[in-house]
């Protein structure tokens, strides 16, 4: 298979290392997530937030998804502990009744599979959920590295999972590739030397991706194969 376009011009080549984002990267698990939030804002009285402000509230990990919907409702923060239990019970019992994979997501995988480019899930979401969606989608057993938000030390936007993964395969830092959806991801990508690719679909933190100057703004992941 040619070499896409991009690729070419940035490495002459495929990829040393491919790392990808989860949620609203790979897949858009909104749905779902809106699901668990509701549960514990109702469970306290409260009115439910809906998919348009979870939306704008992910991309950090669940603990700060919480916070932020707590902050949003007024809920006091001594009802932190139970909003989490709440939150982490009802979504860990409907993981993917609503989620749904975005468009291509196994085209790009599987090219770069055939392409023996090393790939690498790198998410915030609590390592116990992110599993059982990749079982979900048979999505798996494309990756080497499944490194959830307390997998090491350190999370994105920290660079310390990203130089993980390269220093694994001793790949250098200007030949690898991190694909996301927010500044979260940009940042990661950023601090670890890594080439920057965002995509528009996903959840942004109502932030404008122009600003982050990425490599790269993508509306489909086959962009990538062109």
């Amino acid at each position: 298979m040619r070499t896409p376009k991009h690729f070419k011009k940035w490495f002459d080549a495929w990829p040393q290392l491919v790392c990808f984002d989860l949620d609203g990267t790979l897949v858009d698990s909104v749905p779902d997530l809106t699901n668990a939030v509701d549960a514990f804002l109702l469970e306290h009285g409260k009115q439910a937030a809906g998919e348009g402000n979870v939306r704008e509230w992910v991309g950090n990990g669940a603990a700060s998804l919480v916070q932020r919907a707590m902050n949003w409702a007024s809920i006091d923060e001594m009802h932190y502990q139970a909003c989490y239990k709440t939150f982490l019970v009802t979504y860990k019992g409907a993981l993917t009744e609503k989620t749904q994979l975005y468009a291509n997501v196994l085209d790009l995988l599987k090219a770069l599979k055939l392409n023996h480019v090393p790939m690498a899930l790198i998410t915030n979401k609590p390592s116990a959920f992110v599993r059982p969606i990749l079982d979900h989608f048979e999505l798996s057993d494309y990756f080497s590295w499944i490194l959830g938000a307390d997998t090491l030390e350190e999370k994105k936007p920290s660079p310390m999972p990203l130089i993980y993964c390269a220093e694994a395969i001793e790949a250098e830092a200007g030949q690898c590739v991190m694909i996301g959806d927010s500044q979260t991801d940009s940042r990661a990508a950023n601090a670890a030397g890594f080439k920057n690719v965002l995509v528009t679909y996903g959840y942004h933190q109502g932030v404008d991706l122009n600003s982050l100057e990425a490599d790269l703004l993508i509306d489909d992941l086959v962009e990538l194969l062109l």
